[in-house]
């Protein structure tokens, strides 16, 4: 009797729990879509978070026990990391009713509480199902996937032309405009803007002036340069990709999203550092994985020969790439351990390359290197909003501040997302004494860091939110133009009219009506996509053998170099919400949601 007491006890008990956890979830969600407590669509949510979370108990019952255990550390840590991040932009807003302390800090914990469980459920609940989840081939289609990596590369590029002819010879902006001028010599070398991609760009624009001298008519040989190098990292992922398995349906939404994706059409005829960075990292992380399941051979000498092209063009195409890069080596060397003899030497030879470019090459053509200034834009947005919003100084920080600032003007230039004025404040008016203090100035920094730290979270989670909160909205891709310049490039409409301005006018709208195709244009979406896909693989390769050909540390590796330009950016983003900036999380996703699938548990 005792005995079925208890067990009764057990049951109720976990009755109740689970209508506790639906009722915190539902408390959140109402919270998050805004909706008042008094809306009846409440009971909604609650009955289908009590189903859902009793639903995950029986898919939980059918997991091993000892692989749950580490499903749910993997969920545990996601869930915070998450929810972290989503409230970090989002919690002002979601009390901003209220005034009393006490009560905000009530409904945000309640938030927390509610927000953790539904993205722990969520991701638990996708573990159990892909830990049984395997890709099936499509044995009819063989010689239609032998010639997909060629198919979609003739896809992608037809898909670019309308676009390119609409915006012909390309799309540039200021920072385009800035390296083109060094191209025909209007003004001298910088690597403020990649010296190295410039330089790329002058390669394909003095090819063109070989057959034509109309400029417009040589420039568009780099942007045609561009989308082909583009189609060509996406059709070797499908050509990678299809090595594993023979799903058609897979394999086709992959070279679906790169052909008809609007912002990719739009980026590959954007003349910026970032396109040609996002594939270049693609052909790095894709060739990466290609080499950790195959290990160096004759037969993966040319995927080798990629890896390292790519990798030095990865540290070269954009300033965070280097950083990035030196974040996943120490990766990188354990990964290759077993091909040490081979790789290890390759990767050294790729640094010793990197390092002779950016030393004795860019300063034998007299590159100007980025000031000091540009790599300070997140203490900077720091101390600015210190002085915006009216903090107290002592005499001698005001003092400081005002040997390198003008801080009268500082209230009516500081804007929250974007470091440009603050930087603009320094380089106008005194740099040199910034650069020649600097440990007097991180003294201060740190100072009134200590002071005021609320201040100098707002103003960190201002200057970033847009790379980590799916809650940050912004307009992506409807740049279609050149800006006026004295270079002699000018925007020619090889197609255009009504029906095609509208047209392309609705294709990029399109994200801010409809629901979860909208979030691939979000740059926190897809942070969060590429953290998700790396918690669920691991969940379903609970490999701990070292000695196994291919484990999660292996697998963590692919994900590193994107994960480290993330993190760079967030230690010195000069704009939060730049989505080209973060075009290389767009361009790889597809690279991460395949090897999720792909994934198989392999136990030694």
């Amino acid at each position: 009797m005792k005995l079925k007491n208890i067990t009764s006890y057990k049951q109720k008990f976990s009755k109740f729990i689970l209508c506790m956890e639906s009722f915190f979830s539902t408390w959140a969600i109402m919270r998050i879509a805004n909706l008042h407590s008094m809306n009846i669509i409440a009971f909604l949510f609650f009955l289908l978070s009590l189903v859902f979370f009793s639903a995950l108990e029986k898919e939980i019952f059918l997991q091993k026990q000892e692989d749950i255990k580490i499903q749910c550390i993997i969920s545990d840590i996601l869930a915070v990391i998450l929810t972290v991040f989503y409230l970090s932009d989002t919690h002002k807003a979601l009390v901003s009713d209220l005034n009393n302390k006490l009560f905000q800090l009530v409904i945000l914990l309640a938030v927390a509480l509610g927000l953790f469980l539904l993205l722990r459920k969520g991701i638990l609940y996708l573990m159990c199902k892909f830990s049984r989840f395997e890709l099936k081939d499509s044995y009819k289609s063989q010689k239609l996937i032998s010639k997909l990596p060629l198919i979609s590369f003739v896809v992608i590029v037809l898909c670019r032309i309308p676009w390119l002819l609409y915006s012909y010879p390309g799309i540039m902006t200021p920072d385009s405009i800035n390296q083109f001028k060094q191209v025909i010599e209007m003004s001298s070398f910088s690597n403020h803007h990649p010296w190295m991609h410039t330089m790329t760009i002058s390669l394909f624009y003095h090819v063109g002036n070989l057959f034509t001298s109309n400029t417009n008519d040589a420039f568009v040989f780099f942007t045609i340069f561009q989308i082909c190098f583009m189609a060509f990292a996406s059709s070797y992922l499908i050509w990678v990709i299809s090595k594993y398995t023979k799903s058609l349906p897979l394999l086709c939404g992959i070279i679906a999203v790169y052909a008809f994706l609007p912002y990719h059409n739009v980026m590959a005829i954007c003349i910026w550092k970032d396109v040609m960075f996002g594939g270049t990292l693609l052909l790095f992380c894709t060739s990466l994985f290609y080499l950790l399941k195959e290990g160096i051979s004759k037969k993966t000498l040319p995927s080798t020969i990629l890896y390292f092209i790519s990798g030095f063009f990865m540290c070269v195409y954009r300033s965070n790439g280097w950083y990035a890069f030196i974040l996943t080596f120490p990766f990188l060397l354990i990964a290759f351990r077993k091909q040490w003899k081979l790789l290890y030497p390759l990767h050294f030879l790729l640094l010793a390359f990197v390092l002779v470019v950016k030393g004795p090459v860019m300063n034998h053509y007299e590159v100007e290197q980025p000031d000091f200034i540009e790599s300070i834009s997140i203490p900077l947005q720091q101390v600015g909003r210190v002085i915006a919003t009216g903090q107290e100084l002592t005499p001698e920080q005001n003092e400081l501040i005002r040997k390198i600032i003008k801080t009268e003007h500082v209230p009516e230039l500081y804007t929250e997302y974007i470091s440009d004025n603050m930087k603009e404040l320094v380089r106008t008016y005194n740099p040199n004494y910034l650069t020649s203090h600097k440990s007097e100035y991180l003294k201060l920094w740190i100072e009134l860091g200590l002071k005021y730290p609320d201040t100098y979270l707002d103003a960190y989670i201002a200057q970033t939110r847009g790379y980590y909160s799916p809650s940050a909205i912004y307009s992506v891709a409807e740049v279609d133009s050149i800006i006026d310049n004295e270079t002699g490039l000018y925007r020619e409409y090889l197609i255009g009219g009504k029906l095609i301005v509208k047209l392309r006018e609705i294709l990029i709208k399109l994200q801010d009506m409809v629901p979860l195709y909208g979030a691939l244009w979000s740059m926190g979406s897809l942070f969060w996509g590429l953290l998700l896909f790396l918690g669920l693989t691991i969940g379903k390769n609970l490999n701990f053998n070292l000695k196994a050909k291919m484990n999660f540390l292996d697998l963590i590796t692919v994900w590193i170099p994107n994960i480290a330009v993330i993190g760079t950016l967030l230690i010195a983003t000069p704009v939060a919400i730049e989505f080209r900036y973060a075009y290389n999380l767009a361009y790889c996703i597809p690279l991460y949601f395949a090897i999720m699938l792909l994934s198989k548990e392999n136990r030694s």
